[in-house]
């Protein structure tokens, strides 16, 4: 009887012993990394602090660094960004988000914009969650069109009651026509122009590319492939040149060598921005630009083209992470609605469907003095940017790169829309051919 109390009493110990063990062995997660850009020091702190009061977990976040060279270091954070254009080259440091989002009772899929999911989606396994989108629109500085009033009227026959600002209805002979009136690029300065020239990435040429019926890469090729000498693709370029390196009358945008000479939106002497990235909505409000919104002009003909650029940053988190369940937790915060309105104050616009709603229910004061709807309008008839892990590699050093030349006086430059076209197609098809062979 002694021996059975003993080996009872023994046994409680051990297992008195395991747990305690269990308790004090299973570190406390009172912290989560994530990696952001450097423009982002400070936005995010409010939605840290929120996440800290509800948990008691503090988000650490650096700033600036190379996320590629964190990756499989010590330092790597468990939460990383990525986008629906580069998730799936960076789809092997991801974790798999499917079985953490199909057993969240609070979390749905659809809530989000059905494009945006479907592009972090890969194999039908979910990656990231999309925490903002950037989508195409007509930017126009309000100031410089009043300036212009009364020329912007006889150039669009305007009668006295009817608006001089961008109407959804605008085509690009309107874009044009407007951009003309308030150009001033000869004689003594200060010079003024109707529209920027986008030519430090590929949200203008791109977008006036598929609204007028092109398509960067050829169907059925996997992305791997590009046709770029199509007509439509000619009529683009030769659109987004002329508007540059027109004669008077027809030009109503810096080319290169005036870009060099601080002609931009923010410096307040370009009126519009074709394309644009919601990105800059934050310095535009911090310098006080009387600016506005609208949907994107249309090419003569297709008032029914699609073509702005749809795509979103998303995060997800490291394969590596050892805290997946709490930087799971932060994730939803912040794409859900509560994150999203807070980034809204940092002019993020949330991926969720309901956004427009939400903005909408929030007090006047809360609210940007933009046409918001124009916003969700220009989302529902955007394309999403293709998935190729080296679309941007080639858009910069291939595409953008040679574009550039038609934008150029003197030296280097070309004035052959087709035979810069066909340089491009040939070069970036090589560069396809060369990894993936022939398609």
């Amino acid at each position: 009887m002694q021996r059975l109390i003993k080996v009872n009493v023994m046994l409680a110990l051990f297992v008195l012993s395991s747990t305690l063990s269990g308790c004090i062995n299973k570190p406390k997660v009172d912290e989560i990394k994530i990696a952001l850009d450097i423009e982002d020091d400070g936005r995010y702190d409010e939605l840290f602090e929120l996440y800290k009061e509800q948990t008691g977990i503090t988000v650490k976040a650096t700033y600036g660094q190379d996320v590629g060279k964190l990756i499989g270091t010590k330092d790597e954070p468990d939460i990383i960004k990525t986008s629906t254009v580069i998730i799936e080259a960076m789809r092997p440091s991801l974790t798999d988000l499917t079985t953490l989002i199909n057993g969240d009772a609070t979390l749905k899929l659809s809530d989000y914009l059905d494009p945006i999911i479907e592009a972090l989606t890969i194999d039908e396994k979910v990656y990231a969650l999309p925490t903002s989108v950037n989508t195409s629109l007509l930017y126009y500085n309000k100031a410089m069109f009043k300036d212009h009033e009364t020329a912007i009227r006889s150039a669009l026959n305007l009668g006295p009651e009817e608006s001089i600002y961008p109407q959804p209805s605008w085509t690009y002979d309107d874009f044009q026509k407007a951009g003309v009136a308030m150009t001033k690029c000869s004689g003594a300065p200060p010079h003024h122009f109707g529209a920027e020239t986008q030519l430090n990435w590929w949200g203008e040429w791109y977008v006036y590319a598929q609204q007028m019926g092109g398509s960067f890469y050829v169907p059925n090729t996997n992305n791997h492939k590009v046709a770029l000498t199509t007509p439509e693709v000619i009529a683009a370029t030769t659109f987004f040149r002329e508007k540059a390196m027109g004669a008077e009358g027809v030009k109503f945008s810096p080319n290169a060598n005036e870009m060099a000479s601080a002609n931009s939106f923010l410096a307040g002497n370009v009126a519009m921005i074709f394309g644009g990235h919601l990105g800059d909505w934050f310095s535009y409000d911090a310098i006080d630009l009387d600016w506005d919104i609208e949907v994107l002009p249309k090419p003569v003909g297709r008032p029914e083209a699609p073509g702005g650029e749809l795509s979103a940053d998303a995060f997800g988190i490291s394969v590596r992470s050892k805290k997946v369940q709490e930087s799971f937790g932060f994730l939803k915060l912040w794409a859900g609605k509560e994150g999203a309105l807070k980034m809204y104050e940092h002019g993020k616009i949330g991926a969720l469907k309901n956004m427009q709603a939400y903005i909408e229910e929030l007090p006047s004061d809360k609210q940007k003095n933009i046409k918001i709807e124009a916003l969700f309008a220009a989302i529902n008839e955007a394309i999403v940017l293709p998935r190729e892990q080296d679309f941007a590699n080639i858009m910069r050093n291939f595409v953008m790169s040679e574009l550039y030349k038609l934008m150029i006086d003197g030296r280097g430059a070309e004035t052959d829309v087709v035979a810069v076209l066909t340089k491009i197609e040939r070069n970036v098809n090589n560069y396809y051919r060369d990894l993936y062979g022939d398609n």
